[in-house]
């Protein structure tokens, strides 16, 4: 029984730190310098077959009103960015974040919200 306390109250606190972290990223996408951004060669092999480009990403991340969502990922520095492009589209972005070194992305796309909401059905 006490065990099963001690495991609420650090999913609690993790809770707590995963909305400063996000808080974080916002920020710190507000701050950011063109320069300080990479593309992994994931992003670059994967945007062949999406209709996505470096160009389009960078003017997305200078653009922090249309960013809708953010998740944090398994890893500490990952997360998901939602973007909105249009009524019928978001712009995901896997990023990695890191004050030292800056934004690396290293993946996007772009999917229907109408789909989306269906799904959350």
């Amino acid at each position: 029984m006490e065990k099963k306390k001690k495991e609420r109250k650090s999913l609690a606190l993790r809770g707590k730190n995963r909305e400063m972290e996000l808080k974080e990223v916002k920020s710190f996408l507000e701050k950011l310098n063109q320069n300080e951004i990479i593309f992994d060669p994931h992003f670059y092999k994967k945007s062949k077959e999406r209709p996505v480009n470096e160009s389009m990403i960078r003017s997305f991340l200078s653009q922090i009103y249309k960013l809708e969502k953010i998740e944090q990922g398994k890893e500490k520095d990952r997360f998901k960015l939602w973007f909105k492009m249009s009524g019928k589209y978001s712009l995901i972005l896997i990023i990695e974040a890191r004050i030292s070194k800056g934004l690396k992305v290293i993946s996007a796309w772009n999917t229907n919200r109408k789909w989306q909401d269906k799904l959350k059905q």
